[in-house]
């Protein structure tokens, strides 16, 4: 380590209320504080949280109620948004496999039911619900990692009550896949 550097870590001064689940500051020698959170490793109930973003915090109990409704409807949502994503998949293979057993009309013909390619709308679309997906399966997850049992059964019961929605109908889906009827 150089001699500045040293310099520099011999002038940062921790405070007395270095604990686990509070802000900590440090204060250097120019004078500027800083600031970071410990997160809590365990789980526990608490009313004072910061949830994905410096924004998004809650310190009283309407706060947490609030964030849990929000929560619950976000985790709800990605359960009807895996669904969907499902329901036109399953809407585009169905064309696809009805269109192949007709006969054709003439070449060239402005068929409305095309075959997919990597740039057509429905692929697309498909990609953009497939990132709109994965980060709010990722947002949840997160949530879920602050520990709190509040907020882990918001995600829960959320998830709970989209699958009930949504879930349901996947059970009457018919296979095509499957040739054993």
């Amino acid at each position: 380590m150089g001699d500045h550097e040293h310099h520099h870590m011999e002038n940062v001064t921790p405070t007395p209320s270095d604990s686990c689940c509070s802000d900590t500051g440090t204060t250097t020698s120019s004078g500027q504080h800083m600031m970071h959170h410990m997160m809590s490793m365990s789980f526990h109930f608490g009313t004072n949280e910061t949830v994905l973003f410096d924004w998004w915090k809650f310190s009283t109990t309407s706060g947490l109620v609030y964030s849990m409704i929000g929560i619950f409807l976000m985790a709800t949502l990605y359960e009807g948004l895996k669904y969907f994503r499902e329901y036109l998949f399953w809407k585009s293979y169905n064309a696809i496999q009805y269109k192949s057993v007709q006969i054709p009309l003439e070449k060239g013909s402005n068929d409305p039911v095309s075959q997919p390619t990597m740039f057509s709308a429905t692929h697309l679309l498909q990609t953009f619900l497939h990132i709109v997906q994965i980060s709010v399966s990722y947002l949840l997850m997160l949530i879920f990692m602050t520990y709190n049992i509040w907020l882990c059964a918001a995600v829960l019961f959320g998830a709970t009550l989209g699958y009930f929605l949504f879930g349901w109908k996947k059970s009457v889906v018919v296979d095509v896949t499957e040739h054993c009827h």
